[in-house]
């Protein structure tokens, strides 16, 4: 592929207040120098040993993906368990209605102190800091179906800031495959900035 060729047409733009909790579609989104405003800023952990979400390697996190988030006024993260109605994060109310949806005791913390105003309890250990934009491509997926046709291949369950649909069939090899940047918008990502 030319080094300036197209990638694909963006279809879907998302954030995810939360790490491994569902996002929120956005119509647009600010690309900062060290990812998107209001990206990740948060985890949810096991409050009896601080172990952070990993819905892809652990079943007891299986269920938090339908855990909902959003930033309402002011940038305060906003979360809701299915059938539940939207409360603030962290806090009380909120690990309470989260511990109960996932049977076992949890709680939303920030990764840095200024993600939420007023919080003094721990935070926890950012996961996203090595490549915080994930993009992902129909080729890719195309590929991940082919690699394991019994497989579900749901563009949901890879949580992508950026889905696109491909000009190529080629999937996209990100930065291990190709090293290069990838221009989206106005904004040229460089190649360790995705995954």
């Amino acid at each position: 592929m030319r080094e300036d060729a197209a990638l694909g047409t963006v279809t879907q733009l998302w954030r995810y207040p939360a790490s491994s909790l569902a996002g929120e579609r956005r119509d647009t989104i600010l690309v900062g120098p060290v990812g998107i405003e209001g990206d990740r800023l948060f985890g949810l952990v096991d409050v009896s040993d601080n172990e952070i979400a990993r819905p892809d390697r652990d079943a007891k996190w299986h269920k938090v993906p339908r855990i909902r988030t959003r930033l309402g006024r002011d940038s305060e993260l906003e979360i809701a368990v299915p059938d539940g109605d939207w409360l603030a994060a962290p806090g009380a109310e909120c690990d309470r209605a989260v511990s109960a949806y996932l049977g076992f005791g949890a709680s939303i913390r920030p990764f840095r102190g200024e993600s939420a105003a007023g919080y003094a309890g721990p935070l926890t250990a950012e996961r996203y800091r090595k490549a915080p934009i994930h993009l992902l491509t129909t080729a890719s997926l195309a590929r991940l179906k082919a690699l394991h046709p019994e497989g579900a291949a749901d563009p949901r369950r890879f949580r992508p800031n950026i889905a696109t649909i491909s000009a190529s069939t080629a999937p996209s090899t990100g930065p291990a495959g190709s090293g290069s940047a990838r221009r989206c918008g106005s904004s040229d990502l460089p190649a360790q900035a995705y995954r």
